[in-house]
């Protein structure tokens, strides 16, 4: 398919929406015009190893894009969704895509379930930050984000994180608030009061954690809820019941990551940015133990670095598929075999669907068999 840039995004003013200002979509953006960018040299497959690559099709949308793409392993569009300035998405099960318009510019708040065919099916209008989850019933599993005020964390207005599970008709069956958990996190990782930042626990990810060995413990049993708090540098479980926060790592460790979520094995893997030590990793924790059992890092360190947004992926062969998706790698794209080494290497080279921004908030690989059916049709 060919490369068509599109019709420039409009650019968002600052609107109430009911619970907090939303701010435009990309500062650095909205002060340029919209225009195409063509792909540098370098840009697009740099590497590929087809004897030990996992086969399959690769989702993401250049991040504030007005596309989502479906790429092959050479870096060619197999198919496209239309997506307002969406964050990220990823494919269910009936090849419907799930996406969130967290930055739209003329589009309401919320999360969107397209067709294959890019047809509206469902709409939930939400406060939507960074994540959220299709479940086995049928619900989502939704991360927001409001204005509060709680002096015990910090004086001031603060934006703070907050979790809602819908139905499919629209109705809250679970709620919790981050702001209400502040002893349990003193308790478990050591945190101090006031916090640094406004923006203070910046959550990122949102995963019901499934039946994996780890559910041995009860922290890790079925249901329970994990969250990533990226400014406080922690990951953690929520018990799902009574809503207390059972479980915590990462302060010393972490340095604003992104993507914790609890493997099939029962490992919790992550991408940690390395935002302050200017290099990135991915991580895999056993985390009963809280023992590291594998990571991936650059040689040298700083030649795999994101300073934000970013995530990994286990397949099911094995390697690790890793979007390292701000600068400085802006939108690099590779999988890695168990032993670390490279096998697919991409740089997005689709930024003129953004403007001229490369960088991927995250990105997802899907075995043959997920996609091909869809792509007969």
């Amino acid at each position: 398919m060919p490369f068509v840039p599109p019709p420039p995004l409009r650019k968002m003013t600052r609107r109430e929406d009911g619970e907090r200002l939303i701010m435009p979509w990309s500062g650095q953006q909205a002060r340029k015009p919209g225009r195409p960018i063509l792909p540098e040299p370098g840009d697009g497959l740099r590497l590929i190893d087809r004897d030990r690559v996992a086969s399959g099709y690769v989702l993401y949308s250049p991040d504030h894009s007005n596309k989502f793409l479906l790429l092959d392993l050479d870096g060619k569009i197999v198919h496209e969704w239309p997506a307002w300035s969406s964050h990220f998405g990823y494919l269910l099960p009936n090849g419907h895509l799930l996406l969130d318009t967290e930055f739209s510019p003329d589009r309401p708040i919320g999360i969107y379930e397209l067709d294959w065919n890019g047809k509206e099916v469902w709409f939930h209008e939400c406060q939507v930050h960074h994540d959220f989850q299709r479940l086995d019933n049928g619900n989502t599993m939704i991360l927001c984000q409001r204005d509060i005020v709680k002096p015990e964390i910090k004086e001031g207005t603060l934006l703070s994180t907050y979790l809602v599970e819908v139905t499919p008709d629209h109705k809250i069956v679970w709620e919790w608030f981050s702001e209400d958990h502040i002893e349990e996190l003193k308790r478990l990782t050591g945190q101090t009061f006031p916090a640094n930042e406004n923006d203070w626990t910046h959550s990122n990810t949102v995963q019901v954690l499934p039946e994996t060995p780890a559910s041995r413990d009860p922290r890790f049993k079925p249901g329970n809820v994990m969250v990533s708090h990226r400014n406080l540098d922690t990951a953690l479980v929520i018990q799902r019941e009574t809503g207390e926060i059972v479980w915590a790592w990462g302060p010393g460790t972490l340095d604003r990551q992104h993507a914790t979520n609890i493997l099939p094995n029962g490992h919790m893997i992550c991408f940690d940015n390395g935002t302050h030590r200017k290099s990135s990793a991915v991580w895999e924790l056993e985390p009963i133990s809280r023992r590291i059992v594998w990571s991936f890092v650059g040689d040298p360190p700083s030649s795999f670095f994101a300073s934000a947004l970013s995530n990994a992926q286990r397949l099911p062969n094995g390697n690790t598929f890793i979007c390292s998706g701000s600068k400085p790698d802006h939108g690099r794209l590779l999988e890695v075999t168990p032993d670390g080494k490279i096998v697919w290497d991409f740089q997005n080279p689709y930024a003129g669907y953004a403007q001229g921004e490369k960088i991927v908030y995250r990105a997802y690989k899907y075995p043959p068999e997920r996609i091909e059916p869809f792509l007969k049709k």
